[in-house]
């Protein structure tokens, strides 16, 4: 199971850091433009990866070298369906994601930790050309897992009917493998599940899903806890704090007094990490 956003908030983190000792948890996704990245690579006892993030905050590297990516104040443009407004017509430069997704993974290996996977805010690497700079990335940098892409059928339901089967006609265009970089068969979570993230959601979509997995797949199990303390700091407008403190609270709480374990046992799923996996051939 991966939490995402660590180092968006202390919140996250010290969320991800009791959940790890309880063995639920075995990823977390840095966030390396967060205010809270310093407390997130403190993390032990799970894997560490960065959550690739062009949609909210401002960039690590320069604003004048992401153009295509922010808004005429430097700060990214806040939501996915305003950049895929900009991919769909060929007006986010490549070689703008590429850099600022290097200098994510850079200012984390900075900290001293060799991330193990990759994911991103919203899914955006899996945009089909966005999956292969993803990709190329891990590759270059050794991080064996990548976030299954596969998204385009809940990208393309984004409020974008203009562009929306441009973008379908293109998904099947491109060979998104790397060598050398696994993903898992599946991802489940918050954007992902219809009906909310709980246990009751997850058994439903595993049920859906069952007939199409091997007994031996791997399921990356996607949440977003947080657990917010007396004294810290206030959530960064960019995460919209409305939104997300109860999103952070529903999935602690539910992590922490749902029977997780004993119903992932039971469903004969095993909790690894990313650094315990390897990737199968071919």
């Amino acid at each position: 199971m991966t939490i995402d956003d660590c180092g968006a908030h202390p919140a996250v983190a010290r969320a991800a850091a009791r959940l790890a000792r309880q063995g639920l948890v075995t990823a977390a996704g840095i966030v390396a433009n967060g205010a809270d990245v310093e407390g997130a690579v403190r993390l032990t006892g799970i894997g560490l990866g960065v959550h690739l993030d062009i949609l909210r905050g401002r960039p690590v590297g320069h604003w004048q070298g992401r153009a295509t990516l922010v808004d005429e104040g430097g700060a990214f443009l806040g939501s996915a369906a305003r950049l895929f407004a900009r991919y769909a017509q060929g007006l986010v430069r490549h070689e703008h994601v590429e850099a600022e997704w290097r200098a994510q993974i850079e200012r984390v290996l900075a900290f001293g930790v060799r991330p193990v996977h990759l994911s991103s805010q919203a899914n955006v690497h899996a945009w089909p050309t966005l999956t292969k700079i993803a990709g190329q990335l891990a590759s270059e940098y050794g991080i064996r897992w990548l976030r299954t892409p596969e998204k385009c059928a809940e990208v393309s339901q984004l409020d974008l009917s203009a562009t929306r089967m441009k973008f379908l006609n293109v998904c099947g265009m491109f060979d998104r493998k790397t060598i050398g970089v696994g993903w898992p068969e599946r991802a489940w979570g918050p954007d992902v599940a219809a009906g909310g993230f709980g246990l009751s959601a997850f058994r439903t979509w595993l049920r859906d899903e069952v007939h199409a997995l091997d007994s031996d797949a791997i399921i990356e199990l996607c949440c977003r806890p947080g657990l917010i303390e007396p004294g810290d700091p206030p959530i960064a407008g960019w995460y919209d704090p409305t939104i997300i403190a109860p999103v952070w609270k529903a999935h602690f709480t539910s992590l922490t007094t749902g029977n997780w374990r004993e119903i992932l046992d039971r469903l004969g799923l095993e909790p690894v990490g990313f650094d315990q996996l390897t990737l199968r051939a071919g």
